[in-house]
Protein backbone atom coordinates (compact mmCIF):
# COMPACT_ATOMS: atom_id res chain seq x y z
CA UNK A 1 0.00 0.00 0.00
CA UNK A 2 2.85 2.32 0.57
CA UNK A 3 4.30 1.46 -2.36
CA UNK A 4 1.42 2.74 -4.19
CA UNK A 5 1.21 5.90 -2.63
CA UNK A 6 4.98 6.56 -3.03
CA UNK A 7 3.62 5.63 -7.09
CA UNK A 8 1.17 7.76 -6.72
CA UNK A 9 2.93 10.92 -5.08
CA UNK A 10 5.81 10.36 -8.24
CA UNK A 11 3.14 10.55 -11.08
CA UNK A 12 1.60 13.42 -9.74
CA UNK A 13 4.80 15.40 -9.50
CA UNK A 14 6.17 14.11 -12.85
CA UNK A 15 2.38 15.70 -14.07
CA UNK A 16 2.81 18.89 -12.31
CA UNK A 17 6.43 19.52 -13.82
CA UNK A 18 5.08 18.81 -17.24
CA UNK A 19 2.10 20.94 -16.91
CA UNK A 20 5.46 23.44 -15.43
CA UNK A 21 6.85 23.17 -18.66
CA UNK A 22 3.88 22.99 -20.33
CA UNK A 23 3.37 26.62 -19.65
CA UNK A 24 6.31 28.29 -19.94
CA UNK A 25 6.37 26.75 -24.03
CA UNK A 26 3.19 28.11 -24.27
CA UNK A 27 4.49 31.62 -24.27
CA UNK A 28 4.09 32.75 -27.35
CA UNK A 29 4.17 36.31 -29.29
CA UNK A 30 2.13 37.13 -32.65
CA UNK A 31 2.78 40.52 -33.88
CA UNK A 32 2.37 41.36 -38.01
CA UNK A 33 5.69 42.44 -40.02
CA UNK A 34 6.45 44.91 -42.27
CA UNK A 35 5.65 42.71 -45.14
CA UNK A 36 2.18 42.14 -43.88
CA UNK A 37 2.63 38.65 -42.61
CA UNK A 38 1.56 37.36 -39.67
CA UNK A 39 4.24 36.14 -37.39
CA UNK A 40 4.68 33.36 -34.47
CA UNK A 41 7.75 33.04 -32.14
CA UNK A 42 8.37 32.40 -28.87
CA UNK A 43 10.72 35.54 -28.63
CA UNK A 44 9.59 38.94 -28.53
CA UNK A 45 9.25 40.98 -32.00
CA UNK A 46 12.13 43.11 -33.09
CA UNK A 47 12.47 46.55 -32.05
CA UNK A 48 11.46 48.12 -35.24
CA UNK A 49 8.06 46.42 -35.16
CA UNK A 50 5.25 49.20 -33.74
CA UNK A 51 3.28 48.20 -30.44
CA UNK A 52 -0.02 48.24 -32.35
CA UNK A 53 1.15 45.29 -34.68
CA UNK A 54 1.77 43.30 -31.62
CA UNK A 55 -1.28 40.71 -31.73
CA UNK A 56 -0.31 38.81 -28.70
CA UNK A 57 2.32 38.36 -26.39
CA UNK A 58 3.35 36.44 -22.86
CA UNK A 59 0.92 37.79 -19.71
CA UNK A 60 -2.06 38.64 -22.61
CA UNK A 61 -1.35 42.18 -23.25
CA UNK A 62 -0.28 43.68 -26.73
CA UNK A 63 1.42 46.44 -25.42
CA UNK A 64 5.11 46.68 -24.17
CA UNK A 65 4.66 48.98 -21.17
CA UNK A 66 5.42 46.16 -19.43
CA UNK A 67 8.57 45.06 -20.86
CA UNK A 68 11.91 46.65 -20.09
CA UNK A 69 13.03 48.67 -23.07
CA UNK A 70 14.28 46.81 -25.55
CA UNK A 71 17.87 48.10 -26.57
CA UNK A 72 17.65 49.29 -30.20
CA UNK A 73 18.82 47.25 -32.83
CA UNK A 74 22.27 49.08 -34.10
CA UNK A 75 21.18 50.09 -37.76
CA UNK A 76 21.80 48.18 -40.67
CA UNK A 77 25.25 49.78 -42.99
CA UNK A 78 23.92 51.81 -46.27
CA UNK A 79 23.42 49.70 -48.90
CA UNK A 80 26.63 50.26 -51.71
CA UNK A 81 24.90 51.09 -55.38
CA UNK A 82 27.53 49.02 -56.83
CA UNK A 83 26.10 45.63 -54.17
CA UNK A 84 23.68 43.54 -56.27
CA UNK A 85 20.12 42.33 -54.29
CA UNK A 86 20.00 38.69 -54.77
CA UNK A 87 16.95 37.91 -57.55
CA UNK A 88 13.82 36.65 -56.04
CA UNK A 89 12.16 33.65 -56.62
CA UNK A 90 10.12 34.85 -59.85
CA UNK A 91 13.17 36.51 -60.79
CA UNK A 92 15.19 32.88 -60.86
CA UNK A 93 12.19 31.12 -62.29
CA UNK A 94 11.92 33.50 -65.38
CA UNK A 95 15.74 33.38 -65.83
CA UNK A 96 15.42 29.79 -65.92
CA UNK A 97 12.21 29.75 -68.24
CA UNK A 98 14.81 32.00 -70.47
CA UNK A 99 17.42 29.45 -70.69
CA UNK A 100 15.21 26.64 -70.85
CA UNK A 101 13.93 28.37 -74.22
CA UNK A 102 17.19 29.48 -75.12
CA UNK A 103 18.45 25.73 -75.27
CA UNK A 104 15.53 24.82 -76.52
CA UNK A 105 15.10 26.91 -79.76
CA UNK A 106 18.98 26.41 -80.17
CA UNK A 107 18.71 22.23 -80.20
CA UNK A 108 16.02 22.97 -82.50
CA UNK A 109 18.39 24.95 -84.85
CA UNK A 110 20.87 22.28 -84.32
CA UNK A 111 18.46 19.18 -85.38
CA UNK A 112 17.29 21.61 -88.28
CA UNK A 113 20.88 22.31 -89.33
CA UNK A 114 22.05 18.39 -89.38
CA UNK A 115 19.21 17.18 -91.28
CA UNK A 116 20.04 19.81 -93.95
CA UNK A 117 23.42 19.12 -93.53
CA UNK A 118 22.99 15.64 -94.56
CA UNK A 119 19.56 16.33 -96.96
CA UNK A 120 22.15 18.76 -98.98
CA UNK A 121 24.88 15.31 -98.48
CA UNK A 122 22.29 12.91 -100.06
CA UNK A 123 21.80 15.42 -102.99
CA UNK A 124 25.16 16.14 -103.66
CA UNK A 125 26.03 12.15 -103.52
CA UNK A 126 23.20 12.02 -106.12
CA UNK A 127 23.96 14.93 -108.44
CA UNK A 128 27.80 13.53 -108.55
CA UNK A 129 26.25 9.87 -109.78
CA UNK A 130 24.18 11.34 -112.33
CA UNK A 131 26.49 13.90 -113.79
CA UNK A 132 28.63 10.79 -114.36
CA UNK A 133 26.45 8.94 -116.03
CA UNK A 134 25.97 11.35 -118.24
CA UNK A 135 29.76 12.28 -119.07
CA UNK A 136 30.16 8.58 -119.98
CA UNK A 137 28.00 8.66 -122.86
CA UNK A 138 25.98 5.64 -122.07
CA UNK A 139 22.86 6.09 -123.43
CA UNK A 140 20.10 7.21 -121.37
CA UNK A 141 16.19 6.40 -121.67
CA UNK A 142 13.73 9.10 -120.95
CA UNK A 143 9.58 8.99 -120.35
CA UNK A 144 7.70 11.56 -121.34
CA UNK A 145 3.80 12.55 -120.09
CA UNK A 146 2.41 10.35 -121.94
CA UNK A 147 4.66 7.00 -120.30
CA UNK A 148 6.69 6.24 -123.24
CA UNK A 149 10.65 5.78 -123.05
CA UNK A 150 12.72 7.54 -125.53
CA UNK A 151 16.55 7.84 -125.74
CA UNK A 152 18.49 11.33 -124.24
CA UNK A 153 19.31 13.15 -127.16
CA UNK A 154 22.76 15.31 -127.51
CA UNK A 155 20.49 18.75 -126.87
CA UNK A 156 18.91 17.04 -123.57
CA UNK A 157 22.16 15.01 -122.20
CA UNK A 158 24.22 18.89 -122.29
CA UNK A 159 20.93 20.77 -120.64
CA UNK A 160 20.92 17.79 -118.03
CA UNK A 161 24.68 18.35 -117.27
CA UNK A 162 24.24 21.93 -116.56
CA UNK A 163 21.11 20.80 -114.04
CA UNK A 164 23.75 18.50 -112.30
CA UNK A 165 26.62 20.99 -112.43
CA UNK A 166 24.25 23.10 -110.89
CA UNK A 167 22.57 20.79 -108.24
CA UNK A 168 26.80 19.73 -107.35
CA UNK A 169 27.51 24.05 -106.98
CA UNK A 170 24.70 24.14 -104.93
CA UNK A 171 24.77 21.19 -102.56
CA UNK A 172 28.14 20.33 -102.80
CA UNK A 173 30.26 23.05 -100.25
Amino acid sequence: MANLNVKRTLQLLAGGALMLFASVSYAQYVWVDANGTKQFSDRPPPPGIPAKNIIKQPGGSASRASEAPAIPAPAAPPAAADEKVPPSLADREADYRKRAKAKEEADKKASTASADKARNKAACEGARSYKRTLEQGTRVTTTDKKGEESFMDDAKRASELARANKAIAENCK
